[in-house]
């Protein structure tokens, strides 16, 4: 059996429940997510930046989240 990270209140609901939740955390999707391929692997970096003019760190939805359409 695998080992999943789905929380325990969620392992015997609808799978595309278990989606969601485990998808509102993270940025996929977003607008300002942008992937360039750099030394032959793809590298994902969020183009936005924050209060203090530094790059956001991808990987975690944050408060500018913009999704896609």
């Amino acid at each position: 059996m695998m080992d999943r990270d789905i929380p325990s209140n969620l392992i015997f609901r609808d799978p595309l429940k278990i989606l969601i939740a485990r998808e509102s955390r993270t940025c996929r999707g977003c607008i300002h997510q942008h992937t360039e391929r750099a030394f032959g692997a793809d590298v994902t970096v969020c183009t936005k930046s924050d209060e203090n003019g530094r790059r956001r760190n991808h990987g975690r939805r944050c408060k500018d989240y913009k999704e896609t359409v």
